[in-house]
C-alpha cells in the first residue's frame, strides 16, 4: 500500500490541490491582492510609466495561481490573461473570474506573438524553476513593455522562513538581485532596478486590517524587480 501511495503521489501533478490547501491560499485572497497592486505601484514609481492605467494595453499574470493577479490587472484596465502550469489552479481561477486563463509551462514557452503584452508580472514564481533562464527568454519575448517580478532573497529566506517555520521546499532557484540582474542583461534589457523589501500586515479572520510594503536594503525577504527592453 504504501508503494503504491509513493507511486500515485510521484504521479502528481505539480501544485495540485494539496499544495494549495496547505499554503492555505484561498484564505489569502485580499492580501495577495494587495500585494500585487502595491508591487505595481512601485513599479509605476521607479520606471516613470503610468502603470496603473491599463486601458487600451494588455497585460500577462505568469502563474497565475487563482487568478488574483489577473482580477488586479483587469480592475486597472488592462486586457488581461493569466497563465500557470498547474490545471487545478487554472480551474479555479476559471471558477472565480472571467478572463482568458490557460495551462502553460513558461519554461517551455509562451502561447503568445512576440512583444504581445505592455505589462507583464511574475509574482512568487521564478524560484519554483528549474530553468529559469529559458522561462525568462520567453516572457521577455512576449512582452514589449514592463516586465514586473516578485522572489525570495537568497541572501535571508532561508535562515529566517525557517525560524518562522514558513520556508517553502519547492523554492529550488533563489538568488540575489545581483544575479537575477546577470540574467536580464544577458536578455538585452534596457532597465533593470530591484531591491529587497518587506511587506507587513495583519489579518484578523479573514479581513485585512493592515498592509504596508517597506524597502529594506540587503535583508528584505524578498526582491521586487522591475526590467523593461
Amino acid at each position: 500500500m504504501k508503494a503504491l501511495e509513493r507511486i500515485l503521489k510521484a504521479k502528481e501533478l505539480p501544485f495540485g490541490e494539496e499544495y494549495y490547501r496547505s499554503h492555505m491560499y484561498s484564505r489569502k485572497e485580499r492580501l495577495i491582492k494587495k500585494h500585487i497592486f502595491d508591487v505595481i505601484q512601485w513599479g509605476a514609481e521607479v520606471s516613470s510609466s503610468d502603470l496603473l492605467n491599463g486601458k487600451g494595453k494588455t497585460a500577462l499574470d505568469v502563474g497565475c495561481a487563482y487568478g488574483y493577479g489577473v482580477e488586479v490587472l483587469k480592475s486597472l484596465g488592462y486586457d488581461a490573461y493569466g497563465i500557470d502550469i498547474s490545471k487545478y489552479s487554472i480551474r479555479k481561477a476559471k471558477d472565480f473570474y472571467s478572463a482568458d486563463f490557460l495551462i502553460c509551462d513558461v519554461q517551455k514557452g509562451l502561447p503568445f506573438k512576440d512583444d504581445f503584452f505592455d505589462l507583464l508580472i511574475c509574482i512568487g514564481v521564478i524560484e519554483h524553476l528549474a530553468h529559469p533562464l529559458q522561462a525568462l527568454r520567453g516572457i521577455f519575448a512576449s512582452c514589449r513593455g514592463t516586465m514586473i517580478f516578485t522572489t525570495p532573497n537568497r541572501l535571508v529566506e532561508r535562515p529566517i522562513k525557517k525560524i518562522m517555520g514558513d520556508y517553502d521546499e519547492t523554492h529550488i532557484n533563489v538568488k540575489s538581485w545581483g544575479e537575477w540582474k546577470d540574467y536580464f542583461e544577458a536578455l538585452g534589457s534596457a532597465f533593470f532596478k530591484a531591491e529587497p523589501f518587506l511587506d507587513l500586515s495583519l489579518t484578523v479572520k479573514g479581513k485585512l486590517l493592515f498592509f504596508k510594503s517597506f524597502k529594506i536594503p540587503h535583508l528584505g525577504l524578498d526582491l521586487r524587480i522591475l526590467v523593461k527592453k
